[in-house]
């Protein structure tokens, strides 16, 4: 990790589509999940804001090559931010598939980490807020998109390059990774050194 200012991290973020193959290290990918969604206080509150702190966000990682950290699909303990097991099979290729337009950078990236979200329980707890019960996904959407970039702004800090994928189909990326009801996947995150 380099020590870089935020002025220059947000100048060096760039979209990555191609990567040199080699891996990335578990340090890097535990510091990009904390940048996500790290605990980073006494009173449990994250690195990107979640409204009235439901914290709705779930990540998990799909590995291919992470040093230390054999291929498969991991979910992410929520207060640990744990590698905890899922599949151990390196499922990039099937995200692949369920993605539009076939973007290969999603099998070329070391890993994806993915943010999906229970999409019931803020649009519960805000359905007296219009419009009534869209408001609670808006929230979501933004935490989601917080989120996101602290994770792209500690890729830079990594020497790592990203690139977000939103143009997926739905049910095939929930079929893949397992995710049932309310969970929904929101965004396949690439990961891994840049090609140059």
């Amino acid at each position: 990790m380099t020590d870089l200012s935020l002025k220059d991290a947000l100048s060096r973020r760039r979209t990555v589509r191609q990567y040199s193959g080699k891996p990335i290290s578990i340090a890097a990918l535990e510091a990009l999940l904390h940048a996500a969604q790290g605990i980073t206080g006494d009173d449990g509150k994250r690195a990107a804001p979640s409204a009235h702190a439901l914290c709705p966000l779930r990540l998990f990682v799909v590995a291919g090559e992470v040093d230390g950290l054999s291929p498969g699909h991991y979910a992410v303990g929520p207060e640990t931010l744990d590698l905890e097991p899922q599949h151990g099979t390196d499922l990039r290729a099937a995200l692949r598939e369920a993605a539009i337009g076939d973007p290969e950078w999603i099998t070329d990236a070391a890993a994806l980490i993915v943010i999906a979200a229970d999409i019931v329980g803020p649009s519960i707890h805000f359905a007296n807020q219009p419009p009534y019960g869209g408001r609670g996904m808006r929230y979501v959407h933004m935490e989601a998109g917080a989120a996101v970039q602290n994770l792209q702004l500690q890729a830079v800090a990594e020497g790592l390059g990203t690139v977000l994928v939103g143009g997926f189909h739905d049910e095939a990326v929930a079929k893949v990774l397992g995710l049932d009801a309310p969970l929904a996947p929101l965004i396949l995150q690439c990961v891994g050194h840049p090609a140059d």
